[in-house]
């Protein structure tokens, strides 16, 4: 999540599931990411699975140009936790 070029917050993120206007491609596909706009989410909820992402994002860095928060699969160890 974070800002584009226009500081307007977006967020790029892995769609697994639902429908979507542009249809929804084999799980792992590329074509999957999306660049949402943040005021117009709606109805979000926070499911109880297994995160899912895919490391081939096709968005350009003009989704997102200034990230306030980035969320891997695989977190780099925390060094403040003793990890």
């Amino acid at each position: 999540m974070g800002r584009n070029r226009s500081k307007q917050l977006r967020v790029l993120c892995y769609q697994y599931g639902g429908d979507s206007e542009s249809g929804l491609e084999p799980a792992g596909s590329p074509d999957n990411w999306r660049c949402v706009v943040l005021e117009k989410l709606r109805e979000v909820e926070l499911l109880d699975d297994p995160w899912q992402t895919a490391p081939n994002h096709s968005r350009p860095a003009a989704c997102i140009v200034e990230a306030d928060i980035d969320a891997e699969d695989h977190p780099e160890p925390a060094p403040q936790k003793g990890q």
